[in-house]
């Protein structure tokens, strides 16, 4: 009975608040820190993004964040939430809260404390049901089922008879360090694909002088990025076809993006690597790092130079890069599905989740429509994307390649 007892007394009392962007920016440290505790990094969830929406978007960022109370000692940051208010997927005129926050975010989870996981999720949904101004239902999108964050929120929503819902799963591709936190090409690609980029590589030496180039300073990563803009829009996400899919032509997103990068780069959480023929840009790729998991953001390449495969190219390269020094132990590809090229060559997978949770006790009404409607939706919304990957995008690019000289 005495020991036991003492065991209660030394656990923390756990409280969450609900923050915006500057409060969450002036904690720096605190999150560094939590970073180097945190059971599951999460790059969609650095301050430099919090920055970017409440400097570039008019949409309301709600920051969770859960804080464990030591007796004699200073508050420590445990968990951390980024939430945006908005409609589900399906379109329902109904409010919810969404993690991750936009379009061009693609990790949902919290970030929390290894050691207090379902103590942080539970405060932090706590505070959201004794919030009148918060919606009661939350689409966490994005979710690795396999990590600490998906765990801690099902407990929690259990232990609060709070409905969970799962929406939607689907995998994708990534690429652990072996041994000694490295990588290398020729671990992951077979003998006939580590011959075939040989092959394109001397193809492209013919022509002029190949270089691969990195960036890593924020001043180069600024500079590197409008770059990326302009040779994203020349490709075939910019046409009008494809109703101005690049990140240029959508005002309120760009100016999202360009701060986001910028500053994950002032942090040390970004950089740019890009092929150069003559000393002319023709692919580029951009990587996200948060502790010791690296994101591949977006890639883009000069269409004129598909018959050599510049996607492949530079994310082989890309690969040896990051994990060249020892300091990167997981590469996410942040890909939708196992529909994208690079599936094909990394062989790890990431099973993801999109959830409902419905913090009513019991669930609701709204809870359940909402439910019903996001998963006829997320079918259909699947089935056309596999329709588009399978037969629509290949026919265009043999296209492509064929017209080109």
């Amino acid at each position: 009975m005495g020991s036991s007892r003492n065991v209660a007394e030394l656990q923390p009392a756990i409280s969450a608040e609900i923050a915006g962007a500057p409060r969450f920016l002036s904690l720096a440290s605190e999150w560094r820190q939590l970073v180097e505790r945190c059971a599951e990094p999460n790059v969609f969830m650095e301050p430099a993004l919090a920055g970017a929406m409440d400097g570039a978007t008019e949409t309301d960022l709600h920051i969770l964040l859960a804080w464990a109370h030591h007796e004699g000692a200073q508050a420590q940051l445990i968990g951390v939430w980024l939430l945006v208010i908005a409609r589900p997927s399906s379109r329902l005129p109904i409010r919810v809260l969404e993690a991750p926050c936009n379009s061009l975010t693609f990790l949902g989870s919290p970030v929390l404390d290894r050691d207090h996981t379902v103590a942080a999720v539970t405060a932090m949904l706590d505070i959201i049901t004794r919030s009148p101004a918060l919606p009661t239902l939350i689409c966490a999108n994005h979710i690795d089922r396999d990590g600490a964050g998906y765990s801690a929120l099902v407990e929690a929503a259990r232990q609060q008879t709070f409905r969970l819902t799962r929406i939607e799963h689907r995998q994708r591709a990534r690429l652990d360090a072996v041994g000694s936190g490295t990588v290398s090409s020729s671990s992951i690609a077979s003998p006939k694909r580590r011959a075939e980029f040989r092959r394109l590589r001397k193809r492209l030496a013919e022509r002029g002088d190949l270089r691969e180039v990195s960036y890593r300073k924020p001043e180069e990563v600024g500079a590197a990025f409008q770059e990326f803009l302009d040779l994203e829009a020349a490709g075939w996400k910019g046409r009008k076809s494809r109703r101005g899919q690049a990140i240029r032509h959508k005002p309120p997103l760009r100016a999202f993006a360009e701060r986001m990068i910028v500053g994950l780069a002032q942090d040390g959480c970004a950089g740019i690597e890009a092929l150069r023929l003559d000393g002319r840009t023709f692919a580029m790729n951009i990587w996200l790092r948060s502790g010791r998991t690296a994101f591949g953001w977006k890639m883009a390449y000069d269409e004129d130079y598909a018959k050599w495969s510049p996607g492949s190219l530079l994310m082989n390269a890309t690969t040896d890069t990051i994990f060249s020094d020892g300091t990167i132990d997981s590469f996410d590809s942040c890909n939708r599905d196992t529909s994208s090229a690079l599936a094909k060559i990394w062989p790890e997978r990431r099973e993801i989740a999109d959830l409902l949770i419905d913090v009513s006790p019991g669930g609701s009404w709204r809870g359940r429509l909402v439910a019903l409607a996001e998963t006829l939706f997320r079918r259909g919304r699947s089935f056309a994307r596999r329709t588009y990957k399978t037969y629509v995008k290949p026919a265009y690019l043999r296209l492509v390649v064929r017209r080109k000289p």
